[in-house]
């Protein structure tokens, strides 16, 4: 899971302390009581953290994962900017790995910007639809799919 914070700063005014916390709430209310009584200006500058939470496998992330992979990265700039695949001499300096991508461009799609290739069976009866993985996410998927007992493979070793 990924984390962000962000945090704002700058004077509390009336228009955003209904939304803070009681106690952040009582503070200010001090102080513009205070500000009445003593005629005194006082700069109250609060942070606020806000904790959101990204989703990993979002298609927004997994866009930016396919982005930062030197193999993938080239085929899915390509994807995004044309339907039409490249020529051998746009591709030829290209590592093997976009070089076996580029074979299958016309089995490649883009879904929410991502990329997927199109594999079908051999009698054409199914047809499923398998992620271009960032070889940065091996690791992760080879974890949630063979991390404990009960999931993998029962083979002998």
């Amino acid at each position: 899971m990924i984390s962000k914070s962000s945090i704002a700063k700058g004077p509390l005014t009336k228009m955003q302390m209904p939304s803070l916390e009681n106690p952040v709430k009582k503070a200010a209310n001090i102080c513009t009581n205070a500000e009445k009584k003593f005629g005194m200006k006082t700069d109250i500058s609060v942070k606020v953290l806000i904790k959101t939470t990204v989703d990993p496998w979002s298609s927004c992330e997994i866009q930016k994962a396919q982005l930062e992979d030197p193999a993938i990265k080239p085929i899915l700039e390509k994807k995004l900017n044309s339907a039409d695949r490249p020529s051998w001499q746009e591709i030829a300096p290209e590592s093997p790995a976009t070089k076996r991508y580029w074979a299958l461009w016309d089995s490649l799609h883009l879904k929410d910007g991502v990329l997927y290739r199109r594999w079908e069976s051999d009698d054409g009866n199914s047809c499923q639809w398998q992620l271009i993985l960032p070889k940065s996410r091996i690791p992760e998927v080879l974890r949630e799919t063979h991390g404990s007992a009960s999931e993998g493979h029962f083979g002998v070793r």
